[in-house]
């Protein structure tokens, strides 16, 4: 019994092995032209965050292996600083980061699990979304065309543990969902 144990141990960990290298490495280029948008609204008007793309690192070695109509990614990562970030004045910045709670977590992490080719010009994407140390998984459409890709989804900020806040006394109340709009112009 314990041999058995050990030779599917062996076998497992050689098949592992084996998977890991079927995937082909590239190096993608995010080009400073490149959006990333963080919308949301109160009670009173709406507010948009925009990313300073200088602050992403601009090129990466991604691993990915292609089954059938899709392409599955083994470390495609983004990160945000959530110092990036600019809401339009210093109150708002200094709002979102509070938010974010930027002070433990000053980094949002966006992984690209997984990308379906649904048309010539869509494709769903399979990603992971990491804010305040919690995770959440979302399925998205995304407009693709000469290595741009675009798109946006919605997020419930208490999804991640986080509190919309209030201001004014509580007059002024953030909505729970925001709205993420992307536009990356990429180089491969």
């Amino acid at each position: 019994m314990k041999r058995l144990l050990l030779y599917m141990v062996f076998l497992l960990s050689v098949m592992t092995l084996n998977a890991q290298n079927d995937f082909e490495k590239v190096s993608i280029e995010i080009l400073p032209e490149s959006e990333l948008i963080i919308g949301g609204s109160t009670n009173v008007n709406k507010f948009d965050c925009r990313f300073n793309i200088d602050h992403i690192s601009k090129s990466m070695i991604v691993s990915f292996a292609q089954q059938e109509e899709c392409f599955i990614f083994n470390d495609f990562e983004l990160q945000f600083l959530t110092e990036g970030f600019d809401c339009g004045n210093k109150r708002m910045n200094s709002d979102f980061q509070d938010l974010l709670v930027a002070e433990h977590y000053p980094e949002i992490m966006i992984s690209v699990d997984k990308v379906e080719f649904i048309s010539a010009e869509y494709l769903k994407a399979f990603i992971t979304v990491q804010i305040a140390g919690k995770e959440n998984n979302y399925e998205l459409p995304v407009q693709t065309g000469n290595s741009r890709f675009k798109g946006k989804f919605k997020m419930n900020i208490r999804d991640f543990g986080l509190e919309p806040p209030k201001k004014a006394l509580g007059l002024i109340e953030v909505d729970e969902m925001i709205e993420v709009q992307f536009d990356l112009l990429t180089k491969i």
